[in-house]
């Protein structure tokens, strides 16, 4: 782990700062520090006492628990322009899981002290987190009832829109799965074993619903979209 400073410009990447002026984002670089990991590298840990968010600024981090069986369970993946392990800021202070670099990863860290601070300096800033809470928890919702719900493969037709919503390119026609999202991670995510997520990839592969080979995935959003609606589920936009 290495903490350097903080360049304003990269702050701009973040919805999370949407509408501050320059001489906010000026001022933030003074009280916030970059950090980077390495990959394998673990950011937080199940248990630790929480006291700071991540604003991740380049490289891949999943968050993850570890079940009474030792199993993993995938929670979510982040990419550049997320921000993370903001939950303790409610009445729990603990971390409910584990946030591992999945390559090299930069951060940058904000406590919550300083989160109070610049919201009292920059309301706007309060409003985003808000929107960013409200959005991130309708999200939720929607996996959750596609996880109740769902057959096996709209479980992870489901899960690769959600991926490709939130981390594809501006055409938003077709989406490439970052390779270091293995099909173990897809599994882990969707609550099905691997083998079961092969087979339905190989699948769909053949039906042209699905792109690639091997390691190389990728999703048509527009045939993922229409296979979900036409089951009845509802897709966030």
């Amino acid at each position: 782990m290495v903490a350097s400073t903080v360049n304003s410009v990269d702050l701009q990447k973040f919805a999370f700062f949407d509408g501050l002026s320059t001489s906010d984002l000026n001022h933030i670089t003074t009280i916030i520090r970059q950090t980077r990991y390495v990959q394998g590298e673990y950011l937080f840990n199940t248990g630790e006492s929480a006291h700071s968010l991540f604003l991740l600024i380049g490289g891949m981090v999943k968050v993850s628990f570890i079940s009474i069986d030792g199993d993993e369970k995938v929670l979510d993946i982040f990419e550049a322009g997320d921000v993370l392990g903001d939950l303790w800021l409610g009445k729990y202070r603990h971390r409910i899981g584990q946030a591992m670099a999945l390559d090299d990863v930069t951060v940058y860290k904000l406590t919550e002290d300083n989160l109070h601070n610049l919201i009292q300096r920059c309301p706007s800033l309060g409003i985003n987190f808000i929107r960013r809470q409200a959005d991130e928890q309708r999200e939720m919702f929607a996996r959750m009832h596609a996880l109740l719900r769902a057959d096996a493969k709209c479980r992870l037709l489901g899960t690769l829109l959600s991926l490709a919503r939130h981390h594809c390119c501006a055409d938003g026609k077709t989406f490439t799965l970052n390779p270091l999202i293995t099909q173990e991670d897809l599994a882990n995510m969707t609550g099905l074993n691997r083998s079961t997520v092969s087979s339905i990839i190989n699948k769909l592969r053949r039906q042209e619903v699905l792109g690639g080979t091997g390691r190389s995935l990728t999703v048509y959003v527009g045939a993922v979209e229409q296979i979900l609606e036409d089951e009845g589920f509802e897709l966030l936009e």
